[in-house]
C-alpha cells in the first residue's frame, strides 16, 4: 500500500475508533453503485437518466438512491483502468494536472474504504464544492477541496499539524469525508447527509445541492466504467464558453508539496490522531445559518 496508504489506514482506524466512521453497511447503497457495464448501456441509460431527471432535482435524488443498491462493483474493485479513466475525466473537465488527478483518485479510494463511503461520492462533493481547488475559500469560513469549516473543525486538523493543513488536499479530504460519513450515518440517507453537509439541515430545501452532487457522480460513474470522453462531454454540455474557460484555468495545486510531507511523516512513524467528532454539529449549525442568510458554501 505504501506510505500514503499506511497513513490513510491509520486515519480510518482512529476515526472509526472515536465514532466518526459509520457502521459497515450504512454506506452500502453508495459503495456498490459503480458497475462495469457495456459502453452502449452506459450511454443509453445515462442519457435517459439525465433527460428525464434534469428538470426535477428531487426525483433525481430519489432515483439515484433507489437504484444504487442494485449495483455490483465499486471503483476499487474495477481496477487501475477505472482509476485512470476517472483521473482523466478530472484532468480534462477541471483542468487539474493529470498526475494530481491520479493522486486525488487514489486518495478518494483509500479514504472511502476507511470511512465506508463511496469514493465517487467523495470526489463528487469535492468537485461541487471547490472544482478540485484545494486553495478555495468562501466568506463563511469554508476552506479547501471539500469546503470544511476549519474554525469549527480545528481539532480534527490537529492530526495533520494544525488548521493550516485545511488548505492541503489530503487532510481536507480526510476531514471532509469523515464529516460526510457521520452525517449520512446520522440521517440514514445520502441525500439528507448531503443536505446537512451543505448546511441546510433545518431548511426545507438545499437549493439543489444534492442534485448537483448526484449529477456529478453520474458523470464520474461513466468515467469509472471506462468512457472518460463521454463523461467529459456530459460535464461540458452546460459549462462552455469564455466564462467556463476563465474559471478553469490550469493552476498549480500544490499536491507535490503535501505528498512529500506526507511521505516524510509516514516514514518517521507518525500516526493520525483522534479527530474530535463534537465539532460536527457546531459546523452544521454555522453553515445552516450562513445558508439562511444567503451566504451558502455552494460552489
Amino acid at each position: 500500500m505504501g506510505a500514503v496508504g499506511s497513513v490513510a489506514v491509520a486515519a480510518a482506524v482512529w476515526l472509526t475508533a472515536v465514532g466518526l466512521a459509520g457502521p459497515a453497511g450504512v454506506q452500502a447503497a453508495t459503495q456498490t453503485e459503480i458497475v462495469a457495464i457495456e459502453e452502449a448501456d452506459v450511454h443509453e441509460s445515462l442519457n435517459r437518466f439525465l433527460e428525464e431527471k434534469e428538470a426535477n432535482a428531487v426525483a433525481l435524488v430519489e432515483d439515484w438512491e433507489r437504484k444504487s443498491p442494485a449495483s455490483e462493483a465499486s471503483l476499487s474493485e474495477a481496477g487501475d483502468a477505472s482509476e485512470e479513466s476517472v483521473a482523466a475525466y478530472i484532468n480534462r473537465s477541471y483542468r487539474v494536472p493529470l498526475e494530481e488527478a491520479r493522486q486525488l483518485t487514489a486518495w478518494a479510494l483509500e479514504i472511502g474504504q476507511g470511512f465506508d463511503v463511496d469514493p465517487l461520492l467523495i470526489l463528487s462533493v469535492a468537485a461541487t464544492e471547490s472544482s478540485f481547488n484545494p486553495k478555495a475559500k468562501n466568506g463563511s469560513g469554508a476552506e479547501g477541496l471539500m469546503q470544511v469549516m476549519t474554525s469549527v473543525h480545528t481539532e480534527k486538523f490537529k492530526a495533520f499539524g494544525g488548521a493550516k493543513a485545511a488548505m492541503e488536499p489530503y487532510p481536507n479530504m480526510v476531514v471532509g469525508a469523515s464529516i460526510l460519513a457521520r452525517l449520512i450515518d446520522r440521517t440514514g440517507s445520502v441525500s439528507q447527509g448531503l443536505k446537512h453537509y451543505y448546511g441546510a439541515g433545518n431548511q426545507s430545501s438545499d437549493n439543489g445541492y444534492a442534485a448537483k452532487v448526484f449529477k456529478e457522480r453520474s458523470r464520474l460513474q461513466v468515467a469509472a466504467a471506462g468512457d472518460s470522453d463521454r463523461a467529459v462531454e456530459l460535464s461540458r454540455a452546460n459549462r462552455t464558453g469564455p466564462a467556463y474557460n476563465a474559471k478553469h484555468r490550469p493552476r498549480n495545486l500544490g499536491y507535490g508539496e503535501w505528498m512529500q510531507l506526507l511521505e516524510t511523516r509516514a516514514q518517521q512513524g507518525g500516526s493520525v490522531k483522534r479527530l474530535a467528532p463534537e465539532s460536527d454539529a457546531v459546523a452544521e449549525n454555522r453553515r445552516s445559518s450562513d445558508s439562511a442568510e444567503g451566504s451558502s458554501t455552494e460552489s
